[in-house]
C-alpha cells in the first residue's frame, strides 16, 4: 500500500474511534439515572443535530409501533 492510502486508512480509522467514542458518551449520558433532565435534553439535541437520519428513523420505528398497539 503507499503512503497516500496508509493515511488515508489511518484517517479513518481514527474517525471512527473518535465517532465510537462520541457515541458511547452519548449512550452513558442517557442510561444514567441520576442525570438531570436537561443533560438528556442536550444529548438528544445534539445527536439529532449530528445525526438527523438517524433520529428521524427511531422516530418514525417509535411512531409505527404506536400504530400496531
Amino acid at each position: 500500500m503507499d503512503d497516500g492510502k496508509q493515511q488515508r486508512l489511518a484517517r479513518l480509522k481514527d474517525d471512527e474511534k473518535r465517532r465510537s467514542a462520541w457515541q458511547l458518551a452519548m449512550r452513558r449520558m442517557l442510561s444514567q439515572e441520576d442525570a438531570a433532565l436537561e443533560d438528556k435534553v442536550a444529548v438528544v439535541k445534539t445527536v439529532q443535530r449530528e445525526d438527523k437520519t438517524r433520529v428521524v428513523s427511531a422516530i418514525s420505528a417509535m411512531l409505527g409501533q404506536d400504530r400496531k398497539s
